[in-house]
């Protein structure tokens, strides 16, 4: 990628765009389990194609920077105004401060079927998160592909209402490629040729102090302003769950999937949650009968207290048996860096 010259290194950010992803048959995920919950396996499955990019790892205080909106400058053969100088650092910074998941009770790890992936660059921050419908075959599989491929997807140009549904097209080519290069009995083929299903929601961050949410089904994500609901996408109420939510097809015609978006400004201080249906309507339902749910999930520091927490709430039939993801992402002020600076780049204007 371009770098700015004479800026020193530790102000450079890497680009994970163009990440390599590996086929679905090759997945080296499947069939390696953590205790934590399937979904946070899924990033660690992409690979790098050389040493100049980045794969983020996990842990609970990763801190991803979102860059201040500026295009990338040539300093050869002119000064940059120190004016400008707060443009090419940092200002807010991402905090991923909770991803925890786990499987709905009876099952096992491997099968838990909420997938989410993120990645981030200097034009933006991305997470995306899918939930498998279980009655459809490679639910999982399809989840994955679903986030994987919307957080690495081309960002070079802003996507309008007919663009936005782009990424599905070749992701469902490929889906039928890889289908018919497996070998399955053919009751089993039956099946899968039906499709595979899942609902989506995704969430960008951009350095101009805006954000964007795209959604198909359930899943949900709630903006936090103040410690009060800012914004709930795409439902609002309890009532609107049921059996047959919205659902991404491996099948179904890019065109004819209507995916829901929103878009708006984000503050310091703002606090996204992005969640599956089980505790999404659990949150509404705690909301509707004037408690504060956001007060009982900030409590949860670990992936032991995500569970205890779940399955409390389950033996009290609060919350249905289902899989269950809560990725919380917080817009925080970026730690003050003072490195030294070459004053030769800069001029007084």
């Amino acid at each position: 990628m371009p770098t700015l010259l004479c800026i020193p290194p530790c102000w450079q950010t890497l680009k994970i765009a163009d990440l390599v992803v590996k086929p679905f048959g090759g997945n080296p995920i499947f069939g390696k389990h953590s205790p934590y919950g399937y979904a946070n396996l899924g990033f660690k499955a992409i690979a790098t194609p050389s040493l100049v990019h980045k794969v983020h790892k996990y842990s609970d205080q990763d801190l991803y920077k979102v860059i201040a909106s500026k295009p990338q400058l040539e300093t050869q053969g002119f000064k940059i105004p120190k004016s400008e100088l707060r443009e090419l650092v940092s200002t807010h910074s991402c905090e991923l401060s909770q991803r925890f998941s786990l499987q709905k009770a009876g099952n096992t790890i491997a099968e838990c079927e909420d997938i989410w992936h993120y990645a981030e660059s200097d034009r933006q921050f991305s997470i995306a998160l899918s939930d498998g419908a279980t009655e459809s075959s490679f639910a999982r599989e399809w989840a994955e592909e679903l986030v994987r491929s919307f957080v690495k997807r081309d960002v070079s140009s802003n996507q309008d209402d007919c663009e936005k549904r782009a990424w599905l097209l070749p992701l469902q080519t490929y889906w039928q490629q890889w289908l018919a290069s497996q070998n399955l009995s053919w009751f089993a083929k039956r099946k899968a040729e039906q499709g595979a299903f899942a609902t989506f929601v995704s969430l960008e961050i951009f350095p101009n102090k805006k954000w964007k949410s795209l959604a198909v089904g359930d899943s949900c994500v709630f903006i936090l302003r103040d410690r009060q609901l800012h914004k709930s996408f795409p439902l609002q109420s309890s009532q609107e769950f049921n059996n047959r939510p919205r659902l991404i097809g491996t099948h179904l015609a890019a065109h004819n999937i209507s995916i829901l978006q929103i878009e708006g400004d984000w503050q310091n201080g703002d606090r996204f949650y992005l969640v599956t249906d089980a505790i999404a309507c659990w949150i509404l339902k705690q909301l509707e009968a004037n408690q504060d749910p956001w007060v009982k999930l900030e409590q949860i520091k670990s992936q032991e207290a995500f569970a205890e927490f779940v399955n409390d709430l389950r033996d009290r039939h609060e919350m249905a048996n289902d899989d269950t993801t809560l990725l919380c992402l917080e817009i925080k002020d970026a730690p003050e860096i003072s490195p030294e600076i070459p004053s030769e780049i800069f001029c007084e204007s």
